[in-house]
């Protein structure tokens, strides 16, 4: 009988480094992201593009990674360049988060993640922060729990809760949340303004814009677990 909740994690694809590889492209996802959901009580579930049991999860982890098409993001016409953009990955997770909604599944999105749940419901990014005219640093080095910037969050928040005891968190984006998606309201903010935090009026959606997988920072991820822990994430 299971007794942990399986939560799906999107993983990306990179060109195979070696020529004695096998043809083809290799998934890959930093180790953090699965080690934090099993800290958190929740099994691991490594997704490749073809999978579409969505009702077999009992939650959701959206990772990070590279640019979101500008298509997408709705800022085509943005300063700035998008980078390392994968249209694969952007219909996977697309799916993957459409089918994880529908099934009311709870969701986590990281980073990249929290910027494709947004464009997913209809919100749009900022194509590069420095180009937009933001001198404010978000890439901050070293990339981990010593490269903070500060963070503040709305009074009474989830997002409040989930960061009690964390004054700055660890950022490696230039791209952000510019118009909010459907149902999402900002939860927390950088000291200029940059969204780092949204919660879907559902309760069930939440999106960080920083890596907690890097700063050990492990609430959001037991959030995730214990809500897709309870009726098996329904």
């Amino acid at each position: 009988m299971k007794t942990r909740p399986l939560i799906g994690i999107s993983i990306y694809r990179n060109e195979p480094i070696d020529v004695r590889d096998e043809p083809g492209f290799n998934y890959c996802l930093t180790e953090a992201y699965p080690n934090m959901i099993s800290r958190a009580g929740g099994i691991p579930v490594l997704l490749p593009y073809s999978f579409d049991a969505w009702d077999a999860l009992d939650g959701v982890l959206l990772s990070g990674g590279d640019d979101i098409a500008p298509a997408l993001a709705g800022n085509e016409n943005d300063p700035g360049e998008a980078k390392c953009v994968d249209p694969a990955r952007d219909a996977f997770e697309l799916a993957l988060f459409r089918g994880a909604d529908a099934c009311g599944l709870p969701i986590l999105g990281i980073c990249r993640g929290c910027q494709l749940i947004n464009c997913a419901l209809g919100g749009t990014l900022v194509r590069d922060l420095h180009a937009a005219g933001i001198a404010e640093e978000h890439r901050v080095e070293p990339f981990g729990i010593e490269g903070l910037h500060p963070v503040r969050a709305e009074r009474g928040s989830l997002a409040e809760r989930l960061l009690a005891g964390h004054a700055g968190v660890c950022s490696c984006h230039h791209q952000a949340v510019k118009t909010l998606g459907r149902g999402l309201r900002a939860t927390a903010w950088s000291p200029a303004g940059v969204i780092e935090a949204f919660e879907h009026e559902n309760g069930r959606i939440l999106g960080i814009q920083s890596h907690p997988e890097q700063m050990d920072w492990l609430a959001p991820f037991r959030w995730l677990a214990e809500l897709a822990g309870a009726d098996g994430g329904r």
